[in-house]
C-alpha cells in the first residue's frame, strides 16, 4: 500500500503543519518524537517484531494519517517518519493519539530524550502538553518537564513540574486564565527550540506498523472522533 503525500505551504506558525489540531483533526493531536534516527528508533519501537508488520511510503499529511483509522482502544496502528534528528511516531489511540506509549518506554532502552507534544481542541475538554522525558530525568519514569493546560467540562486546569527549558516563556505561566498559559503556537514554538522541525515538509517518507494481536479493540470511526471535537 502507498501512502499518498501532499505538501503545504506555510504562511504563518500556525499554518505549518496539518498535526496537533492542525488540517488533519482530529488526526495526530498528540505526537512522540525519539531523538534516534529513524531505523534505531523503529526496530526498538517494535521490539515485538513477531507482533508487528510494516507496510507503505509517503509523507506526513491528512492522507497519510488516513491510514492510522479506524481510532482505536487499544491501538494497533502507528506511523512513523524521519523529522531532523528525531523519529517521530503516531498511533491510532482514541481521541487523537495514545501519547503514553511506546516512546517514553522506548526512550528508557535507548537512552535518548524523549518529547511527547499534544494540543487537543474540544467543545468541553481541551488540553496542550509537552513533556520531555530521558536521561537526567527524574526516576523512575524519567521526566525532565512536564507542563499542561487541561480542561475536562470546561474547568482548566494547570500543571508544571521539573525546571523551566531555556526557551521557554515563563512570564506566560502567571496569566490569570490558565487557557492562555500554554496553547497551539507555544507548543510549536517549543518544538523548534527542541530541534524538532514543524513544518510538514521537514518529514520524510512515513511508515505504517500493524500489530498483530488476538484481543478486540473497541473501533471508533473519522466521524464519531469529529462529532467529539465539534467538527
Amino acid at each position: 500500500m502507498i501512502l499518498q503525500g501532499i505538501r503545504h505551504s506555510a504562511p504563518s506558525l500556525n499554518a505549518m503543519t496539518v498535526l496537533f489540531g492542525g488540517d488533519a483533526c482530529p488526526l495526530g493531536l498528540s505526537l512522540q518524537f525519539l531523538e534516534a534516527p529513524r531505523g534505531r528508533g523503529r526496530r526498538c519501537a517494535t521490539w515485538q517484531s513477531g507482533r508487528w508488520s510494516f507496510d507503505g511510503n509517503g509523507f506526513y499529511s491528512p492522507q497519510a494519517l488516513s491510514a492510522l483509522l479506524p481510532f482505536q482502544a487499544p491501538w494497533t496502528r502507528m506511523l512513523t517518519a524521519q523529522v531532523g534528528r528525531w523519529t517521530a511516531l503516531a498511533n491510532n489511540g482514541i481521541h487523537g493519539g495514545d501519547g503514553t506509549a511506546p516512546g517514553p518506554a522506548v526512550s528508557r532502552a535507548l537512552g535518548v530524550r524523549c518529547v511527547v507534544a499534544t494540543h487537543a481542541p474540544r467543545q468541553q475538554s481541551a488540553q496542550t502538553q509537552l513533556e520531555v522525558i530521558g536521561p537526567g530525568g527524574e526516576p523512575p519514569l524519567m521526566y525532565i518537564r512536564s507542563i499542561s493546560a487541561t480542561a475536562t467540562d470546561g474547568r482548566w486546569e494547570w500543571h508544571e513540574s521539573g525546571e523551566p527549558l531555556p526557551f521557554e516563556e515563563t512570564e506566560r505561566y502567571g496569566t490569570r486564565i490558565k487557557r492562555n498559559r500554554f496553547d497551539r503556537a507555544m507548543l510549536l514554538t517549543y518544538l523548534i527550540a527542541l530541534g524538532i522541525p514543524v513544518d510538514d515538509d521537514a518529514y520524510g517518507t512515513a511508515t505504517l506498523h500493524q500489530e498483530h494481536v488476538s484481543w478486540s479493540s473497541r473501533e471508533v470511526s473519522l466521524d464519531e472522533e469529529r462529532r467529539v471535537f465539534g467538527l
